[in-house]
């Protein structure tokens, strides 16, 4: 038996357009500025050296008293995010009032969308945002800010189908409309006048420094406030060294928003870089190509029957390989048409037809992960585990494919069962799925939290967990924060060392997460790796770890710091059979990322 590769499935977002061939890169008219590399003509016109975009997040008070008006002296842009929030209603010493918020629109200021929640998971607290907007006569906000920096790739369908253009995020480093999407910008984070004036010194040849600031000063989170004389000092710096000062609004200027999110769809989403799709061409940009030059498409089981590089006219057919589960790779040899290394390759790939009849996992919560070997599956549950009202969870690849028993339904694998996948073409695929007993098989299903990024489906606002992950996301309050980081994106915390991507991140106390795990009767210890995101408060929090409410591992805020650490329990009894078993905040004022969460049985 040949064990399975793990592959994830994912809903591939298809981007809107009238006509293919407005996309076709043999259209391309833009010119391109000396010296910048525009392979797929994103850019209107040049972007002037010193471009500095300076956006703020929140709705402080100071925005409306300090800000604005060295702004408008200056004769800077800049935009304004509006999250409904912690204090934002009751505290208006802390944050804006609507008819402060108002003068802002009036003042030519980009007022945007920073979420009601300050949680962008799902589409829902952007929409409520542009609700209360409309309650308060305030224009559609057409520019978004990732609360946290948390971008969340799945949205970019829906954000763009609600007419938003860019989307500020973080990173740390200036921003480049040839490579980056433009609802994932990033920005720099200024503490002092001095690193402030490094980064801008970064807006040249292309770029663009896009700057995040908070209050000037801050009412309720101190940790990331600013001296307003500090902030005179930048705006200074701007004004005599005679910068271009924009919002995050007025980059439509220079960029072609349609064709950048066409030519670069979803950086960095896989280990080589990302995909989206347009009719029935899939758009697959190439960040960083793997050594043995394939790259495997998850999720993509319609049957791709040419592919090519985007910027060849010629369209010079690539291999195209696929696996016995119907995922298809590309083998991508040295394009002809070299570029330099921060440019992302692009390969267009016709799609025809529909999905394929096929099984990408087979999740039996709390349980390993099953292994799939042509039409057999195979799963091992702890001893404890009542065969008779198991509810298997499990990905095709597309919503057009379809399977019997449907994922999620109770099934009696006290015997051997069969599922029947079907694809939209009728054809179908009998997987035989045998589950069997072991003792201490208990596990923690998505430890590292890495297939919410993939699926995307995690929804803040209604409190849905993945399907498959079995995590489940409670703010004890509705106050807080709770949501994934992903941590190449930077904003708070350095990778983890194990190089995983995904953590949750937690500020609120009580507020965190849970899945129940059916345990054998014996001791277990749990292992976690944590870390305090810097610069927002001064302390972290502590950290829970219960079984059904009762705490059987606590690391104390001392413990907690800026740099990543594991954590191992003391061992612990279980009872035998089903526990929630938990991870929470304890007290404390700052905010938490936790990974790799997993529990070990000892005898």
């Amino acid at each position: 038996m040949i064990p399975r590769v793990h592959i994830q499935a994912v809903k591939i977002p298809t981007i809107k357009v009238t006509s293919l061939a407005v996309i076709a890169f043999a259209s391309i008219a833009h010119a391109a500025p000396s010296g910048v590399r525009d392979p797929f003509g994103i850019l209107l016109k040049p972007v002037p050296d010193k471009t500095v975009v300076l956006t703020f997040d929140d709705g402080v008070a100071s925005h409306a008293t300090n800000v604005a008006p060295i702004l408008k002296k200056a004769g800077f842009g800049g935009s304004f995010y509006i999250a409904d929030f912690d204090s934002f209603n009751t505290r208006k010493d802390f944050y804006m009032t609507w008819a402060q918020i108002k003068s802002l629109v009036a003042d030519g200021f980009d007022v945007g969308n920073h979420t009601k929640g300050h949680g962008g998971a799902s589409i829902d607290p952007w929409l409520n945002m542009e609700t209360e907007f409309s309650e308060n006569h305030i224009p559609k906000p057409i520019t978004l800010a990732w609360p946290v920096y948390a971008v969340y790739t799945h949205l970019y369908p829906a954000l763009i189908d609600h007419q938003y253009t860019f989307g500020r995020a973080g990173g740390d480093r200036p921003y480049n409309p040839t490579v980056d999407h433009p609802l994932d910008v990033p920005s720099f984070s200024p503490g002092d006048v001095d690193a402030f004036i490094k980064d801008a010194q970064q807006a040249s040849h292309g770029k663009m420094v896009v700057f995040t600031f908070h209050g000037v000063p801050e009412g309720e989170h101190m940790a990331v406030s600013l001296d307003p004389e500090k902030f005179a000092k930048m705006m200074k710096f701007l004004k005599d060294n005679q910068y271009n000062v924009i919002s995050l609004r007025d980059v439509a200027k220079y960029v072609d928003v349609k064709r950048a999110g066409m030519f670069l769809p979803f950086p960095d989403r896989y280990p080589w870089g990302g995909m989206t799709q347009a009719g029935n061409l899939l758009y697959v940009t190439i960040t960083k190509l793997p050594a043995d030059r394939k790259v495997a498409l998850p999720g993509i089981t319609t049957r791709i029957t040419n592919a090519w590089f985007a910027d060849d006219a010629k369209k010079q057919p690539l291999k195209i390989t696929v696996a016995d589960n119907g995922i298809q790779t590309l083998d991508v040899p040295q394009s002809p048409h070299s570029t330099p290394a921060e440019d992302a390759a692009v390969v267009i790939a016709e799609l025809k037809g529909g999905p394929v009849a096929t099984l990408l996992d087979f999740v039996i919560p709390g349980a390993p992960e099953a292994v799939i070997s042509g039409n057999d599956v195979r799963v091992t549950v702890p001893l404890a585990t009542d065969l008779t009202k198991l509810a298997p969870v499990y990905h095709t690849g597309s919503p057009q494919v379809t399977g019997k028993p449907v994922s999620g339904s109770i099934n009696d694998f006290s015997r051997p069962q069969s599922y029947v996948i079907t694809a939209p073409d009728g054809t179908t695929r009998r997987y035989n799925v045998t589950v069997a007993k072991a003792l201490g098989m208990a596990v923690v299903t998505n430890s590292g939290f890495e297939i919410f990024d993939t699926n995307g489906e995690y929804d803040n606002a209604k409190e849905t967990n993945p399907s498959g992950t079995t995590w489940v996301f409670k703010k004890e309050n509705g106050n807080g924060e709770l949501g994934i980081r992903d941590l190449k994106k930077g904003g708070g915390a350095p990778p983890v060392p194990d190089g995983s991507r995904n953590c949750v991140f937690m500020r609120g106390t009580g507020n965190g997460v849970s899945q129940t795990i059916t345990f054998d009767k014996g001791n277990y210890t749990v292992t976690l790796d944590a870390v305090k995101r810097s610069g927002y408060e001064k302390t972290a929090a502590a950290v829970r770890v219960t079984i059904d409410g009762t705490a059987v591992f606590t690391i104390d805020v001392p413990q907690i710091t800026e740099k990543w650490a594991s954590y191992t329990s003391p061992a612990f009894p279980v009872t035998p059979g089903p526990h929630n078993f938990a991870v929470t905040l304890g007290d404390g004022g700052g905010m938490d990322m936790v990974d790799n969460v997993r529990i070990h049985y000892q005898k």
